[in-house]
C-alpha cells in the first residue's frame, strides 16, 4: 500500500515550502496584530482564531484586517 512517503521528493521539498512560509506568515500576523491599537472588521480575538485556524488565514489578516499604523512617527 502507497502512502504519503512514496511521493516524490520535489513535491515533498515543495509541501515543507508552502509550511515553512505559512508558519513565517503566521508568526508576522500575530505579531502585527498584537502591537496594533486598532484593526478593521473584527475584534483581535477572532483575528488570532483566523489566523491561526484558517489556511493562509495570516495573509487574509494581513490583506484586510490590519488597522492604522502601530504608532510609528514618520518624521
Amino acid at each position: 500500500m502507497k502512502g504519503w512517503l512514496h511521493l516524490p521528493a520535489s513535491f515533498m521539498i515543495v509541501v515543507v515550502m508552502i509550511f515553512v512560509v505559512n508558519l513565517a506568515l503566521i508568526a508576522w500576523a500575530i505579531t502585527d496584530l498584537l502591537q496594533r491599537e486598532n484593526v478593521k472588521y473584527l475584534s483581535k480575538t477572532w483575528w488570532i482564531m483566523i489566523i491561526a485556524a484558517v489556511i493562509f488565514g495570516s495573509v487574509i489578516y494581513l490583506l484586510l484586517g490590519r488597522g492604522k499604523d502601530r504608532g510609528v512617527s514618520h518624521d
